[in-house]
């Protein structure tokens, strides 16, 4: 069984949580140590690597797999 996993949905995930704290995209991309630049491409494309979803959901102290399922968004 194979799972496709919707790119823009990570993005929006990343951003939910970095809303849901009240962080810029600053100092966001400080705190990960990614430029402002990546950290937009990430939120509006999705396009991150396995490891970089770990980086952002040990940040966000939630799982990966809530990333990556939009899982985020429950209440």
């Amino acid at each position: 069984m194979s799972t496709l996993i919707d790119s823009r949905l990570v993005g929006q995930s990343i951003k939910h949580l970095r809303l849901s704290k009240n962080w810029t995209q600053d100092y966001l991309a400080d705190t990960v140590g990614y430029s402002v630049r990546n950290l937009r491409r990430i939120e509006n494309d999705g396009t991150a690597s396995i490891d970089v979803v770990n980086t952002f959901a040990d940040i966000f102290e939630v799982s990966a797999l809530d990333i990556l399922s939009g899982d985020v968004f429950l209440p």
